[in-house]
C-alpha cells in the first residue's frame, strides 16, 4: 500500500508546474493570440483534469498533458473573429459575414480613422454636426428619399419606425409577411416589443387590398409590408401591389416598407427576374422605406430608412437612437461603398465583383489552382465539377446561379471528416457537403485567396498519402 501511494504522489509530482507550461515554447505564442487569462485557464484546468485522472489509476504521459493543452488553446482561437475562405457558393453568408467588403476600403479605413476624425464636427462650419450627413446624403441622391437615417441593423429600423410612428396604437400586416428570419427575429415580437398592435389580415397565399381596406380602424397607425426575402409563395396566390397600398394610406395612417436587401442597381449581368431596387420601392409610394446594408447593398451591417424628411426628422429624436445609432467605422465603410455607386463605379464593389462573374472565370479560378498543386494525388482526389451557387442573406431564395467547384475525395475520410478538417485548418475554410461528397464551390473564393488555398489541399493530400 505503501509503495503504491509513494508512487502515485511521484506521479503527482511530475505533472509540470502551471507556470512551468504556460512559458513551454509551443504554448507562450497563445498569450499574444488568446490573452494570458484564457492560457492560464486552460493550463490550469487541463492539469486538475490530469492529477484527477491518476488518482483514478491512469497512467500520465507529460507529452499527452502538453499536447492537450495546445490543442485547446489553438480551439480558443478558433473563436476569433478572423479571415475565413468562403466555399460554400453563398455569396452572402450570414455565418461568414455576408457581403464580403474586400481590401481597397480598408487602406482608405486606416487612412481616414487611425487617428481622430470628424464623427460629430461639421468642418465647414466649424462646430459640433450630426454624424453620418455625408452618407445619408448619398443614400438620398441613389435613392430619391427626401431624408434618410442609419441604424446599426434592419430589425432596428424596424423597431424604431414601428416604436416612433404605432406604440399604442395598430399595425396591418399580411398573413404572408409574418416573417421570421436567422436568429429568431420575428415580426410580430417586434411589434409586440414595440408597443403595436398587430393586426393580421388576409391568408397565407391570398391578401387583397380589401382585406386591407377593411381593418382600418380609427385606431390604425400604419400598414406594414415586409419583403418576403427568405421565401417564396407560389402557385395560387395574390398580394396588392406597393402603389395599391401605398393608395390607402392619409394623413392618420403611414405606409411602410421593410425592403430588406437593399439592392441599388439593375443590371442585365445578373439573372432576371431580379430584386427591384429601393429607388423603384420608394417611388411607388411609401413613406419610408428600410433595408439592411450588408445584403444587395454591398456594404456592412446596418440599417438604412429612407422616405419623407418630417418622419425621418422624428425618427432622429426618438431617445431609441442613442441605442442604435452607428460608429464611425461604419460610417466610413458605407460612406465609401456609396461612393461606388454615385460614381457608376458598382463593379469595384466587391459583392457585385462577385455577382458578376460567370462559371468561366470561376472555372479559371480552379484551374489556376490545380496549377499549383504538385501533389500527383491531386488526380484521383481532386474533381472539378459543374455546381450552383446562391445568392443567400434572404435574397432570391429560388435563384440558382451557374458555377463551379471541387470535388474532394480522400480515402479513408468521409465527406464529414473532410469538412471538419478544412475548418480546423490554422487557416478556416469553410465548404459544403453534397450527396454525401465534400465540395469547394469556387464561386465565392476569391482570387487572393488561390494560393493559400492550393497550400492547405496540398496538405491534405500529403496527409491522405501517408
Amino acid at each position: 500500500m505503501e509503495k503504491s501511494n509513494k508512487t502515485k504522489q511521484e506521479l503527482l509530482s511530475s505533472i509540470p508546474q502551471v507556470e512551468k507550461l504556460i512559458r513551454d515554447e509551443a504554448i507562450l505564442p497563445y498569450i499574444e493570440d488568446i490573452g494570458v487569462s484564457n492560457v492560464t485557464a486552460i493550463v490550469r484546468n487541463s492539469v486538475d483534469a490530469c492529477r484527477k485522472s491518476l488518482l483514478s489509476g491512469e497512467e500520465l504521459n507529460p507529452d499527452d498533458l502538453r499536447n492537450e493543452i495546445i490543442t485547446l488553446c489553438r480551439m480558443k482561437r478558433m473563436e476569433k473573429l478572423q479571415r475565413v475562405i468562403n466555399g460554400t457558393g453563398v455569396v452572402i453568408h450570414t455565418n461568414l459575414g455576408r457581403a464580403p467588403l474586400g481590401e481597397e476600403i480598408f487602406d482608405r479605413l486606416k487612412k481616414n480613422l487611425s487617428g481622430y476624425c470628424n464623427l460629430e464636427f461639421n468642418l465647414p462650419e466649424m462646430k459640433r454636426g450630426k454624424r453620418g450627413g455625408f452618407a445619408e446624403n448619398l443614400v438620398c441622391q441613389l435613392t430619391g428619399a427626401e431624408d434618410a437615417l442609419i441604424v446599426n441593423n434592419n430589425a432596428s429600423s424596424v423597431f424604431l419606425i414601428l416604436n416612433e410612428f404605432a406604440r399604442g396604437r395598430e399595425t396591418v400586416v399580411s398573413r404572408g409577411e409574418l416573417i421570421q428570419i436567422g436568429g429568431g427575429f420575428r415580426i410580430p415580437d417586434i411589434m409586440n416589443q414595440s408597443g403595436t398592435t398587430l393586426v393580421e389580415v388576409g391568408t397565407t397565399n391570398i391578401t387583397t387590398v380589401d382585406d386591407y381596406m377593411n381593418a382600418l380602424t380609427d385606431n390604425t397607425s400604419m400598414i406594414f409590408s415586409a419583403h418576403t426575402s427568405n421565401y417564396r409563395i407560389e402557385g395560387f396566390t395574390e398580394s396588392p401591389t406597393l402603389k395599391e397600398l401605398a393608395g390607402l394610406k392619409n394623413d392618420s395612417v403611414l405606409f411602410v416598407r421593410d425592403l430588406g436587401s437593399g439592392n441599388f442597381i439593375s443590371d442585365d449581368r445578373v439573372k432576371q427576374p431580379f430584386e427591384q431596387t429601393v429607388f423603384q420601392e420608394l417611388s411607388q409610394g411609401p413613406d419610408l422605406v428600410c433595408f439592411s446594408g450588408d445584403k444587395l447593398l454591398g456594404g456592412c451591417q446596418a440599417g438604412v430608412i429612407v422616405g419623407r424628411k418630417d418622419l425621418i426628422a422624428s425618427l432622429r429624436k426618438n431617445p431609441l437612437m442613442r441605442m442604435i445609432r452607428v460608429d464611425k467605422i461604419t460610417y466610413a465603410i458605407l460612406q465609401d461603398t456609396l461612393l461606388k455607386y454615385v460614381n457608376t463605379k458598382t463593379d469595384e464593389v466587391q459583392l457585385w465583383k462577385t455577382i458578376f462573374q460567370n462559371r468561366n472565370t470561376v472555372g479559371t479560378r480552379i484551374s489556376k489552382m490545380m496549377k499549383m498543386i504538385k501533389n500527383d494525388m491531386k488526380k484521383t482526389c481532386l474533381k472539378k465539377i459543374e455546381t450552383t451557387a446562391t445568392y443567400g442573406g434572404g435574397t432570391m431564395p429560388l435563384s440558382v446561379i451557374e458555377s463551379a467547384g471541387v470535388e474532394i475525395t480522400i480515402p479513408g475520410m468521409t465527406a464529414d471528416k473532410i469538412y471538419r478538417w478544412f475548418i480546423m485548418e490554422e487557416q478556416p475554410v469553410v465548404g459544403t457537403v453534397r450527396d454525401d461528397s465534400f465540395v469547394l464551390d469556387f464561386y465565392t473564393v476569391q482570387d487572393s485567396e488561390i494560393k493559400m488555398l492550393s497550400t492547405i489541399i496540398e496538405k491534405l493530400l500529403i496527409k491522405a498519402e501517408i
